[in-house]
């Protein structure tokens, strides 16, 4: 039996049924995670991403996150079923999902500057919450390919993002922040981690 603890922040993991591998500890569990988002990562960040490639729609961003865990988890990809603390409804998910890659769409048109699409965008993302778990990373994920197919360049997200430590409390608080509406700390951490 394995043992993930929880981070601030984090859906916690109560059931590992759904591995593929043979995971004993919470470090080999990182590991896999990590190997299997790393091919993601090459796929999307190491050129410019064509509209083809990432088409910005719930079919593709449901490939995404079966891109960065289906080595690992069974259910990579799919909605989740059940109703985590956090996120809206199931029943909301899909069409929540929708609407906020058409508002991206809009936010581009409107000349919203990049930064602050890349921020909303993950916002809105990991507020719907749409999968079991592996919100955040994918969420952050999403982001930084929309960055990366508009010109910009991608956030780069410190390690101590993924544990206990005073950025990741920054950053929780961040986006607690803009789950009321107040978007600039949010925006002002993508701006201070861009890539340079």
């Amino acid at each position: 039996m394995i043992h993930i603890p929880t981070i601030i922040g984090a859906t916690p993991i109560d059931d590992i049924s759904g591995l593929k591998i043979n995971i004993t500890t919470n470090a080999e569990l990182e590991a896999a995670e990590a190997e299997n988002i790393s091919k993601a990562v090459v796929k999307y960040l190491a050129k410019r991403p064509s509209s083809k490639t990432a088409s910005f729609d719930v079919k593709w961003s449901l490939k995404l996150h079966k891109e960065m865990y289906g080595n690992v988890w069974n259910w990579a990809g799919e909605l989740r079923q059940s109703q985590p603390n956090i996120g809206v409804p199931v029943y909301q998910v899909r069409t929540d999902l929708h609407n906020l890659l058409e508002d991206l769409i809009v936010w581009k048109k409107s000349g919203m500057d990049l930064i602050e699409q890349a921020a909303r965008l993950h916002h809105r993302a990991v507020f719907i919450h749409p999968f079991q778990n592996g919100n955040g990373r994918w969420s952050r994920m999403l982001a930084d390919i929309w960055l990366k197919q508009n010109g910009g360049q991608p956030i780069k997200w410190p390690s101590q993002i993924m544990k206990e430590s005073p950025i990741r409390r920054e950053y929780i608080d961040a986006v607690k922040k803009a789950d009321n509406g107040t978007f600039n700390p949010l925006i002002e951490i993508f701006r201070a981690y861009v890539s340079k």
